[in-house]
């Protein structure tokens, strides 16, 4: 060995989360080793498919063994096959929009006009903007933006906290609290729910969300640019001679007719769904005109965005697969009847108190589990399966149990340092992770307790949407 080859440092091995068709096949056999050694149970159920409280009682064991399980993955995929199916469109629908110009053209006319103004309109206005943006479609590519909030912040004395706290934050908290478009439509669909109903509670939440955001942003904001030495990140960013200015913009008719015909299709098929019965199908060919639309009011090649839709479903096949295989889990479960010990089990624990408590119970266990797997459409695959069963047995409608599952997924990603969309914007903005908890952790401690209160009151007085 030479001496080089010798005195080379050994470099020290990171330890990766494992990938998650790697945590869904773990999940898969201990859900067959549950086969083996919990005691099997089932509920009565009623016409509609759910179960009967105080019905629960004992069944002959079924085991079911890890060969068995894999043989089951064709079944799961086709089981899927609606879910995955809107994902497919709604991924190819979103890309056109998104890469149509839409977004960013309403984003940077907005910086642009607002750039000059003091904090207390400059920075709201932001996060405002940001959290829209997020509502009707949101994407982790919008943390670049990031980059522009640091412009910003340089030009008003603010810290990079604050950059992080418009822009990141800003389109987090729309997205999580969305009340209508591709996130909501999923959700609901793989619970059973109809598509883009039980709007006016989330509307509600989504405006108490983006408020406080927004107040909490411009307290901060203004708090550092009197005393710097209050920034949480050691100090404010100073103006640079000759630093990159923020470019005139055109007012963005084209992108504000994209949005309005995005809010316009979704609003369009609530209504059609509640008036005249629209099903999941005609959601589809909705979403196939709204990308192509995009493209042709910008004035944009059919074939770029025919490209740019097979590019958006392309993204989707992953996550498709990801829901194909993890319906597998509920599988086992159910041929091993352990699905219902567990919603038993778990309705002992939370439900013995009333509905409310109930809801609040899986919204926390939601909010503890997302800081393990912050992916929704992962996190939805392995945990609906069990969460549905719960709700079920525990008597809550199965709108309450997807906005307990909606609000508990949202809420901790920006904590976690498992989300990919936090690491990516701690890097642009250069903040450390510690640092970024002081400003966020209280806030969502505060969004926890709106969204604990507002989910115990649906659940206590039945909504169902």
């Amino acid at each position: 060995m030479s001496t080089a080859a010798a005195a080379a440092p050994k470099v020290k091995k990171k330890h990766k989360v494992p990938h998650i068709l790697l945590i869904i096949a773990m999940i898969t056999l201990v859900a067959c080793l549950l086969t083996y050694i919990a005691p099997a149970g089932e509920f009565d159920m009623d016409e509609n498919g759910m179960a009967i409280a105080g019905t629960y009682h004992a069944v002959e064991r079924t085991t079911v063994n890890p060969w068995q399980a894999l043989l089951m993955v064709k079944s799961g995929i086709e089981n899927a096959a609606s879910i995955i199916s809107l994902m497919l469109i709604g991924g190819g629908s979103i890309q056109c929009i998104v890469t149509s110009g839409a977004f960013d053209d309403i984003l940077n006319y907005g910086v642009y006009k607002l750039q000059d103004r003091s904090v207390s309109v400059l920075v709201p206005s932001i996060v405002i903007l940001m959290g829209f943006l997020g509502c009707v479609a949101g994407t982790d590519s919008m943390i670049t933006f990031v980059t522009a909030g640091l412009i910003i912040c340089r030009k008003l004395r603010l810290d990079r906290i604050c950059a992080m706290g418009m822009f990141y934050l800003g389109y987090l908290v729309g997205m999580g609290a969305t009340f209508l478009g591709g996130g909501i439509v999923m959700m609901q669909s793989y619970a059973g729910v109809e598509p883009m109903t039980g709007i006016p509670p989330r509307i509600v939440i989504f405006v108490i969300f983006v408020g406080l955001n927004a107040w909490w942003c411009t307290r901060y904001a203004k708090r550092v640019q009197k005393d710097p030495s209050k920034s949480y990140c050691g100090g404010v960013l100073e103006p640079e001679e000759g630093m990159e200015e923020i470019k005139a913009v055109p007012f963005p008719l084209k992108g504000i007719i994209v949005v309005a015909v995005m809010f316009g299709v979704y609003l369009f098929y609530s209504f059609a769904n509640a008036a005249w019965g629209w099903d999941q199908s005609y959601l589809v060919a909705l979403q196939i005109l709204l990308g192509f639309a995009a493209y042709i009011i910008y004035g944009k090649s059919i074939n770029d965005a025919s490209k740019e839709f097979f590019k958006g479903a392309q993204t989707m096949g992953g996550i498709s697969l990801v829901m194909g295989c993890a319906r597998v889990i509920g599988f086992v479960l159910n041929d091993g009847h352990i699905m219902h010990t567990l919603a038993y089990g778990a309705s002992q624990i939370i439900g013995n108190s009333n509905q409310a408590m109930a809801g609040v119970g899986l919204f926390i266990i939601t909010l503890l589990f997302n800081m393990l797997m912050p992916s929704r459409t992962s996190k939805m695959a392995v945990m609906f399966p069990v969460l549905i069963p719960i709700g079920d047995v525990l008597g809550l409608s199965r709108q309450v149990v997807v906005m307990a599952f909606q609000y508990g997924d949202s809420l901790t990603n920006t904590l976690t340092p498992m989300s990919g969309p936090l690491v990516g914007a701690l890097g642009l903005a250069d903040v450390e992770y510690d640092q970024w908890l002081k400003y966020a952790a209280p806030l969502m401690g505060i969004y926890a307790v709106i969204a604990a209160v507002a989910i115990g009151y649906l659940a206590a007085i039945g909504y169902v949407g």
